[in-house]
């Protein structure tokens, strides 16, 4: 619901919905300032009032009021006197700063992205608020998209050259927010490849703090999300507010607290490498942000997140249970006909539905160092073609997959012979710098989308492939473009994502059963941006389940399980040589999309039938495992040695994996609030005995001793 109060020169709007207020007001006809956001209002009658002193070193127009320095905005503009890290930076053809806004108006409608990811399908109330340079240059429109049925607000803005010169876009955040400094802390996520999501809880200094990525992607070194949470932030307590970006390429999200007692929250692509031209008549357009408030702590940001991104992000085609059978860790780059016939029988054995063949299927594809970029079957590994194996699959009633990296090529290739003009920051060949051996095709040239386009078409039609694992193991540098003058080279990172989102639109649109799990070496390209495009991600290429557990458990904090593609692989684990049993490889692995990794044919009769009878109760329990809710019952983990655990919850039935992690020689039993059930139900756990919510939540489960490292162990609650 939006309501709009006019008094004087003075335009306040408040948007609302059940749980939240966010109150915006314009002044001195030029600044939008922000006024409130919080749990709901009533109605807003301004009891904290806004600086309306004239301090040293402040900068005004004659006629404001008030000075840009000491504002609450919700959009400024560098140079314009507010010193501050601003939204924007923007400066004419000759180089001097358009710094001087005018408010136009507003208006209701509800805009949709075209090129970008998006929220969709969703309910709301929608605010246009239209900015104008004062000589009419340059018209811009911030966009406010309150959901119904969640304490969310979406944000983003908009930019048309309206005169008759180009314009040059230095820096255009998504969001800009400045609230009251109440002591606030920062929660953030970063890590490494193979050690992913890690948290970072720290206090707001004096200054500026910020996170980013200059690597073309969203990265695993730094996740495009940061939330504002209290002292008293914890697994059900302490007040937050929370900010994702939609959006997978370079980023920056930073914090300032500055000297007016605000903590500023700016949001956006990286002004690094950025610098985009626009021309009369042309718009720009950032991407969306979305802010979410709450009072109740981890757990609240958790359900808020997952059930916001299921139903306004997400539209997965996995329906039913998608097990996969993998043939990476069983034959690598060796992988030929022979071995994939074998692991068809082994995935069938089991219960798999899905065979995905790995890296290695193509020509001249030995090793990292062999050919990318021509997608050819290698007809010496695969005599009969990619198309038999199909079609042997398909007659067992499952479904064909293979491994592809579009993305990429290397120097041996056709494509490259070709096309070296396609290759991303190539000025020389002696001068290139690889990665994995890889160079990047340029993205943000129409020519290179329609040849992947057409690549992954003719390579899904001929073969009759129903799931692409499509990876992305390099990241961007040098970046420019060939071709192109040095005004166009910055917006080329901007142009590589879009260019990216064009080809997974139209494949998407073009296959519609076409399932396409996102891959970046596991973690490296986490983010919105590539959800809404994708069904499931393969979250690390860390396969031991013990640590991958830690990174599941904080990736829910941002994302819902169901696009979580877990391997169970051999044990001892190639990456870190960790020995598991098998129940607790199986049990850890089963969160989101259950997958199988290695060749059964080093286990016993007795080991098999095992992994059998698993994937029968997976399947009978997928509603828990892929499509509940991950609630925290312990804190955030750096470390997958300690105890970890979560409840999935859905409306009848939860499950709660508790992860005992490395032993203790003080055998006592510990004691599990679980928090988030209902204190109005009962529960039957394990179908032994009933206990009341109230119970469970407060005096909690008891967690019983166990002798040796590394076990887990499962409790089943039903309401009755």
């Amino acid at each position: 619901m939006l309501k709009i109060n006019k008094q004087n020169s003075r335009i306040r709007f408040h948007l609302s919905n059940e749980k939240i207020s966010y109150v915006l007001e314009v002044i001195d006809k030029k600044f939008i300032v922000n006024r409130y956001i919080g749990p709901k209002l009533p109605y807003f009658s301004g009891s904290s009032s806004l600086d309306q002193g004239r301090h040293a070193f402040a900068v005004y127009q004659k006629g404001n009021d008030f000075s840009a320095s000491n504002l609450p905005l919700e959009y400024s503009i560098s140079q314009s006197g507010d010193y501050r890290e601003t939204s924007a930076e923007i400066t004419d053809k000759h180089g001097i700063p358009l710094i001087n806004l005018k408010y136009e108006g507003y208006n209701q409608e509800q805009v949709e992205l075209t090129d970008l990811p998006h929220i969709r399908n969703a309910k709301g109330s929608s605010l246009n608020i239209q900015l104008v340079n004062q000589d009419n240059d340059l018209s811009i429109t911030l966009h406010y998209f309150l959901f119904d049925d969640s304490p969310s607000i979406v944000r983003w803005v908009s930019y048309r050259n309206i005169g008759k010169s180009v314009i040059h876009l230095g820096k255009t955040d998504s969001l800009q927010l400045d609230i009251p400094n109440k002591g606030w802390k920062t929660l953030s996520f970063y890590g490494t490849h193979a050690n992913e999501f890690l948290p970072s809880i720290k206090p707001i200094f004096e200054g500026k703090m910020e996170i980013n990525s200059k690597r073309g992607s969203s990265s695993p070194q730094h996740q495009p999300f940061m939330a504002i949470i209290d002292n008293n932030f914890s697994l059900n307590t302490g007040k937050f507010i929370s900010c994702s970006l939609i959006w997978s390429g370079n980023f920056r999200i930073s914090i300032e607290d500055d000297q007016s007692n605000y903590v500023r929250l700016n949001a956006g692509i990286s002004d690094a490498l950025f610098d985009v031209s626009l021309h009369p008549s042309e718009k720009f357009v950032t991407p969306q942000a979305i802010l979410s408030v709450g009072h109740k702590g981890l757990g609240e940001m958790s359900s808020i997140s997952q059930q916001l991104i299921r139903d306004y992000v997400l539209e997965s085609r996995i329906n039913d249970p998608l097990i996969a059978f993998n043939t990476w860790e069983m034959s690598y780059f060796s992988v030929n006909e022979e071995k994939c016939i074998e692991a068809l029988h082994q995935a069938k054995k089991i219960g798999a539905n899905l065979l995905v063949i790995d890296d290695g299927w193509f020509n001249n594809r030995d090793s990292e160092n062999g050919q990318l970029g021509d997608w050819v079957p290698d007809k010496n590994k695969f005599p009969h073609g990619l198309k038999f194996i199909s079609e042997l699959t398909h007659k067992k009633d499952m479904k064909f997959g293979i491994w592809v990296e579009p993305e990429m090529v290397t120097t041996s290739s056709n494509l490259f012979k070709l096309h070296p003009d396609w290759v991303l920051g190539l000025k020389n060949i002696n001068t290139a710098l690889y990665s994995r051996d890889q160079l990047v095709l340029d993205l943000s040239k129409k020519e290179v989308q329609d040849y992947i386009i057409e690549t992954i078409s003719n390579l899904v039609i001929a073969n009759q492939v129903d799931y692409l694992k499509w990876d992305f193991n390099r990241q961007l540098a040098p970046i420019f473009s060939q071709g192109r003058g040095a005004s166009e080279q910055g917006k080329v990172s901007y142009g590589y994502i879009v260019g990216l989102y064009r080809v997974l639109r139209t494949l998407r649109k073009k296959f519609k059963n076409l399932i396409i799990e996102n891959c970046a070496a596991g973690g490296g390209r986490m983010d919105l941006g590539m959800v809404y495009f994708t069904d499931q991600t393969w979250i690390s290429d860390l396969t031991d389940a013990l640590g991958r557990f830690r990174i599941i458990t904080n990736m829910a904090t941002i994302y819902p399980i169901k696009i979580f593609s877990s391997h169970f692989s051999k044990s001892p684990n190639e990456q870190d040589g960790r020995i598991l049993q098998m129940q607790t490889r199986l049990g850890l692995s089963s969160l989101g999309s259950l997958g199988f990794e290695l060749d059964l044919s080093s286990l016993d009769e007795d080991k098999i039938n095992q992994i059998k009878a698993y994937v029968e109760k997976y399947k009978k329990d997928y509603d828990l495992f892929h499509d509940a809710i991950c609630l925290p019952l312990s804190f955030l983990q750096k470390n997958a040695t300690m105890p970890i655990s979560v409840l999935l919850r859905r409306k009848n039935r939860s499950l709660v994996i508790y992860s005992y992690g490395a032993t203790n020689a003080v055998h006592q039993p510990k004691w599990l609030p679980l928090i988030f059930l209902d204190n109005n139900k009962n529960y039957l756990v394990d179908e032994k005995r009933i206990y009341s919510g109230v119970e469970l939540n407060n005096a909690g489960l008891t967690i019983s001793p166990v002798i040796g490292d590394f076990k887990i162990n499962t409790y089943l609650l039903e309401t009755k």
